[in-house]
């Protein structure tokens, strides 16, 4: 049996997902199965199978909606009766009349329109305005929130849909996101809408060697498993499971491939084996080059060399089968930077994957054709090495680099630059380049870029990517120690984004503020850059040393080491200045430079054990916070911070110590805090930002003695674009933020009343000071909580029948819970149990200090559910049911 017809039973493994989309109008669209393929209830691989649809059969596709991971099923008429056929197993064949515009009747959530198709002339995005903008599955606030995004976030729209009153939607490419979904959805409201005009597109050709030179990925690359993972023959869940990688292994990363599935893979060693592992299952990966992937994915075989051959996964010797067909369509790329590997869109075989040899050549209409556009050449200097970099837009098939001799020079090589000669050279001569030259054909096409070097001992790197090509030259000896840096263990700025200058990395400031949600001020007259972080404001200025600092009416100046610099329109500052500004220690390897928070203070009132009074830690950052018992102490993990003062372990009285683990390359660093006292009898608030007390806490009797459960009623807060998210709407008008706040509630006096401290993430259903997401998941990591529960209310466009109770959940440690949640919401409520689900969503995957659960007590879509959710008995019942849970989970 091939590997495309089990696809449909291993891909359950991986993606579980349920009607959320939106469903079109009827029309007289087809579907025809390729090959044998489940039809089901609904959209997506939770729903019953009603039959198995077998290889040729043709259905009328009477519409189409996307599951929770934003794939597409198609609504197809199965006799008398309707059915879902995934749409990456069928062959869709689209109307030939307009689809009428459906006929829904308020309030559900959402419709969608046929798509507005993008002309392919010009590109338009829309760019996220206000930090905090949503990102959903459908169109309309009632599907599922995928993530929150920061302001200047740029995505490429897809197609246009209205929501129920309208209101213009944009189906968006999310693939740059760190989510699982590649497609979300975002109102048109909270984006301004960008169009990018593309060059005129001719056609272009790509070799093996063409194809490298637009990505060299850093190979191998050693990261880890940041959950529990299945370690596959090949890059995409259907394929054979080599074994199960528990949370934490450690892995090399030695490949990487985007399926037909556009998901990405890693290639990866784990002790003895080697295997494939879904990519947002490791901690850190480089993204699949975009110029990789446009001038591969969607294109063709025009050629085909005499040992290309057939093989069932990429990199698998002994596996070959027969001679790749040209003309044969490319839906999936894999490489390591030394070999390429293409997927072929074929049913017939087991072997759909094509090593590129010589002779191998893609063909069809590349990004920019066989034009590219130079807009620069810029070089940055120290003394050991120079960067030059080449600015080029465009397709660079055809791209040469070659090191030539009489005088010592580097010749970079196109088919066709349009720009003018000698134009846009800066930062010439310096100690390894003497000149560079630009040379251009009588026609002014620009012909090659020439680096004239200043000896022959000069070391070479180079690097492409789609928009420029990187040179880095250097003294007998030296390297250029080109960094990546990471803020709390996330990517900041790559490699290819920092420069070294003057013995310190230079990172671009706008990359620091987007990761802090600040926004930069530019002063164009003098060349300089403000930011505001608390009550401070800084200056930065281009070449300038000195950093000037206002605080209220207090101004005063500092000398930094380093100077920050203006390069490309950006300014760049030292690491060393990003740590001073905002509280963070710098340190770092041959490779990468890390920045971590610091606790600047931990002071102690109370000085025996009988009166231990309190311990408060300072930082200036928000932290996270975990609790845990051991036998009579009490354990709080500030994890993923430093304490400079703090070496090894200290005693800061008789009943309390503290222990201070540095950084040790990727491993973060941790203060721990261990106190002779029973948890139940400590806890731990936060009064203000970076501040907090673990103090004695007084005890309530009950089953619960001493658990802490922060409760997040859904919805309910303000974002930046003015409009209060109050959830799905029920067709009587109930809202939903509102019902969630009233189970919450009842939630709060039960685990109360049993002995348990809450924490609410609100408390009433008006306030503009409600936190959105990102505050949410900040309340929660900071609490040394021992459980996280968001209460809401389902609603779908799928049916107004369509009811039943499920719950969330993503890490591993957090499936009990839910487990519980939904064993005993659907006793204590009675509706349709339609089980737990492991989904990525924004709260489950940013709370990692204590289980995490999100659960849908009902659906306020069905007439039905509504009103009952509208009863003040069921939303008892429905928190008995909540409280049940949590107490039967502590008594395990």
């Amino acid at each position: 049996m091939s590997k495309k017809m089990i696809v449909v039973f291993l891909v359950l493994v991986l993606f579980l997902g349920a009607i959320v989309g939106t469903v079109w109008s009827d029309t007289t669209a087809t579907v025809t199965i390729p090959d044998e393929a489940n039809i089901r209830s609904g959209a997506g691989t939770t729903f019953t199978v009603i039959r198995i649809a077998r290889k040729g059969e043709k259905f009328e596709a009477v519409g189409s909606s996307k599951d929770t991971s934003g794939r597409t099923w198609y609504k197809i008429r199965v006799g008398a009766s309707f059915g879902f056929a995934a749409g990456w197993l069928v062959t869709y064949a689209p109307a030939t009349t307009t689809p009428a515009s459906p006929a829904v009747s308020k309030p559900v959530p959402a419709t969608v329109e046929p798509a507005v198709s993008v002309q392919s002339s010009s590109t338009r995005y829309a760019v996220v305005v206000e930090d905090g903008t949503s990102l959903r599955s459908g169109a309309g606030t009632a599907f599922v929130r995928l993530t929150t995004m920061k302001s200047r976030t740029s995505l490429r729209i897809l197609s246009e849909s209205k929501d129920a009153n309208g209101k213009v939607w944009y189906k968006v490419d999310c693939s740059s996101l760190k989510i699982k979904q590649t497609i979300g959805y975002v109102a048109s409201w909270v984006v301004k809408v960008q169009t990018v005009q593309a060059p005129p597109s001719t056609p272009a050709t790509f070799t093996s060697s063409s194809l490298l030179a637009l990505w060299k990925p850093k190979l191998p690359l050693s990261t880890k498993t940041v959950d529990a993972s299945n370690l596959r023959s090949g890059p995409s869940v259907m394929y054979d499971r080599l074994g199960v990688l528990p949370s934490g292994t450690s892995l090399l990363i030695i490949g990487y491939s985007m399926n037909e599935q556009k998901e990405t893979w890693c290639r990866v060693t784990a002790g003895e084996k080697t295997g494939w592992v879904y990519a947002p299952l490791v901690n850190s990966w480089e993204k699949l080059s975009s110029s990789l992937v446009a001038a591969t994915v969607g294109k063709s075989l025009t050629s085909v060399g005499p040992s290309a051959r057939l093989v069932t996964s990429p990199f698998v010797e002994g596996t070959d089968g027969a001679l790749a067909a040209k003309g044969n369509v490319i839906v999936g790329i894999a490489t390591d930077g030394r070999q390429v590997f293409l997927e072929l869109s074929s049913d017939a075989l087991p072997e759909d994957w094509i090593a590129m040899s010589d002779g191998t050549v893609v063909g069809g209409t590349g990004p920019g054709g066989a034009v590219c556009s130079l807009t620069g050449v810029e070089l940055v200097s120290s003394n050991g090495w120079t960067s030059v970099t080449m600015h080029i837009d465009g397709d660079k098939s055809g791209l040469s680099i070659v090191r030539e001799h009489d005088p010592e020079r580097i010749e970079v090589s196109l088919p066709r630059l349009v720009q003018s000669a000698q134009a846009g050279i800066a930062g010439v001569p310096t100690k390894q380049v003497s000149a560079v030259k630009v040379w251009a054909s009588s026609a002014g096409f620009v012909t090659s870029i020439v680096i004239y070097l200043v000896g022959p001992d000069i070391g070479l790197k180079q690097s492409t990517d789609t928009s420029t090509v990187q040179l880095v030259v250097s003294a007998p000896g030296s390297t250029a120690p080109s960094k990546a840096v990471f803020l709390r263990d996330e990517l900041l700025s790559s490699s290819e984004e920092t420069f070294f200058a003057e013995g310190t990395t230079f990172v671009p400031l706008v990359d620091v503020a987007n990761a802090y949600g600040m926004l930069l001020s530019w002063d164009a007259a003098n060349q300089q850059t403000s930011l505001t972080l608390g009550d401070r404001q800084y200056v930065l200025k281009d070449g300038l040393r000195t950093l000037k600092i206002a605080q209220d009416s207090n101004h005063w100046s500092e000398e930094m080491v380093v100077a920050p610099r203006i390069l490309s329109g950006l300014l760049y500052v030292p690491v060393a200045t990003v740590a001073y500004v905002f509280g963070l220690e710098a340190t770092g390897d041959a490779l990468r430079v890390y920045l971590d928070p610091i606790i600047s203070s931990i002071t102690l009132a109370g000085t025996s054990a009988s009166t231990p009074g309190s311990i408060t830690i300072t930082s200036a950052s928000d932290l996270k916070v975990t609790k845990t018992a051991d036998g009579d102490y009490c354990v709080f993990q500030f994890e993923g911070v430093s304490a400079a003062s703090i070496v090894g372990k200290q005693a800061l009285s008789a009943w309390a110590t503290v222990q201070a683990k540095q950084r040790l390359n990727d491993t973060p660093p941790v203060v721990e805090i261990r106190l002779h006292a029973l948890a139940s009898a400590v806890d731990v608030q936060s009064p203000g930002t970076g501040t907090y007390v673990i103090a004695l806490a007084s005890v309530v009797k009950g089953k619960l003695e001493g658990k802490k459960v922060v409760l997040d009623p859904g919805h309910g807060y303000m974002p930046s674009t003015g409009y209060f998210d109050v959830g799905a709407v029920g067709p009587s008008g109930t809202k939903e933020s509102s019902v969630n706040l009233s189970i919450s509630l009842k939630v709060k006096a039960l685990l109360e009343a049993d002995g348990a401290r809450v924490v609410m993430t609100r408390a009433d259903d008006t306030s503009r000071d409600n936190p959105d997401l990102t505050g949410r998941a900040q309340i929660a990591n900071s609490s040394g909580a021992d459980l996280f529960l968001s209460i809401h209310q389902n609603a779908t466009d799928g049916g107004p029948s369509i009811g039943g109770t499920e719950t969330y959940y993503w890490f591993d440690r957090s499936k009990v819970f839910a487990a519980l949640v939904q064993k005993h919401l659907v006793s204590a409520l009675g509706r349709t149990d339609r089980g737990t689900q492991k989904t990525s969503l924004y709260l489950l995957s940013h709370i990692d200090t204590m289980p995490a659960v999100l659960v849908e007590c009902a659906f306020i879509s069905n007439s039905e559910e509504e009103r009952l959710l509208r009863d003040d008995s069921f939303q008892q019942k429905a928190a008995k049911g909540i409280v049940d849970a949590i107490v039967e989970y502590f008594g395990k």
